[in-house]
């Protein structure tokens, strides 16, 4: 490991350190029970991680959430993957209240604090645009992360959130040669991000974790600056808008959604506005197409099963470009697909496959797309 390479995680993690103190005061504010507040009960849920994939290996692992066990409404959340061939995952978040629990009550506070540690094995990059080429070449991702949100509700479904994020990361074993990924790339090497985020959120679904009626629609601005570690300065604004209907009386959701996204400044690859992975586009390969605005829509029919088994069928569609002025509702990427649901009382496993004009994609992940 190079110096320079040290001092960017060294100050990754000074970050982190100089935070606990203040995060101690606000969790020990956000674990005082209101008198109105009815606790729930304690709860764990658990989920076994075992995969083969000719990339990574053999994938093991697994994820699981405690909820409530110190009776003030708190939940942990713990995930643990890695893989024969070197391909790592770690996160961990504290909710207080939990996400769940809060959802349609008003507070005056709440507390979620996310660190992450992500090692991809084959990361890719096309270029930057809406028409780039499909090309094979991938290469090692590393990323650190910290998020720490506090939210308000101002009513049951009006809640403000102000968001503190520093990220770390880390792109190298790319070949020059290839002609796509280079030092040129604003990204590329040793970088960091701080960044505050303001987001307005009306919120009526029936569920956090499952949502089967309701709506949610948001709005987020954010703003990256240059601390000490960190190397961008840019802002972005996204909008998001979900609608879920419950139909019939065999109970199938109906879900869709509409996000639009938009960055102004010097922003690095890896947060550009992106089209293609398990969260996005289905059908095509993950960061497919870049660029500084973007526009996604999503249609999901989400039918039970049997128990805690569903299915669901889904189209994505999308499209990016360089800028607002730019827009047009031409040369969109879509895709179909079919998936499999399980379900958990703290969260949702969920298997995906989606397939486009460029082939076949197979997704695993935890929780709904939207």
């Amino acid at each position: 490991m190079n110096n320079n390479k040290l001092m960017m995680r060294n100050r990754f993690f000074i970050q982190v350190a100089s935070l606990l103190l203040f995060l101690n005061i606000l969790a020990a504010k956000a674990m005082v029970k209101e008198p109105d507040r009815v606790t729930k009960k304690r709860s764990i849920s658990a989920f076994p991680i075992l995969i083969y994939d000719s990339d990574i290996g053999i994938g093991f692992g697994g994820k699981g959430v405690v909820k409530n066990h110190y009776h003030r409404d708190e939940s942990f959340d713990l995930m643990i993957f890695f893989s024969t061939k070197g391909e790592q995952k770690y996160s961990f978040i504290f909710s207080c209240p939990d996400i769940e629990i809060r959802r349609g009550e008003k507070y005056d506070l709440a507390l979620d604090v996310k660190l992450e540690f992500n090692k991809l094995l084959k990361s890719n990059f096309f270029g930057i645009g809406n028409s780039t080429i499909n090309n094979e070449f991938q290469f090692p991702k590393e990323s650190s992360k910290l998020e720490i949100t506090l939210s308000r509700a101002f009513s049951k479904s009006l809640v403000a959130e102000l968001f503190f994020r520093t990220y770390h990361f880390s792109i190298y074993g790319y070949n020059p040669a290839w002609g796509t990924l280079n030092t040129s790339i604003s990204g590329v090497g040793e970088s960091g991000i701080s960044s505050v985020s303001l987001k307005l959120l009306y919120d009526t679904r029936d569920s956090h974790i499952n949502a089967k009626n309701g709506v949610r629609v948001g709005v987020t601005a954010d703003r990256a600056f240059r601390f000490p570690g960190t190397h961008f300065s840019f802002s972005k604004i996204r909008l998001e808008s979900n609608y879920y209907r419950q139909l019939f009386g065999w109970k199938p959701v109906m879900a869709f959604r509409i996000w639009m996204e938009g960055i102004q400044g010097e922003a690095p690859f890896y947060e550009l506005c992106r089209i293609g992975d398990g969260w996005t586009a289905r059908g095509y390969k993950a960061d497919r197409f870049i660029d500084k605005t973007m526009m996604l829509s999503t249609l999901e029919y989400r039918v039970p099963l049997f128990r805690k088994i569903g299915s669901v069928i889904f189209i994505d569609a999308g499209r990016v470009w360089p800028s607002v002025s730019k827009w047009s509702f031409t040369n969109w990427h879509a895709n179909v697909g079919v998936g499999l649901r399980y379900y958990l009382e703290n969260f949702v496993a969920r298997f995906d496959v989606g397939f486009s004009s460029e082939g076949t994609r197979i997704f695993f992940n935890f929780g709904h797309v939207f």
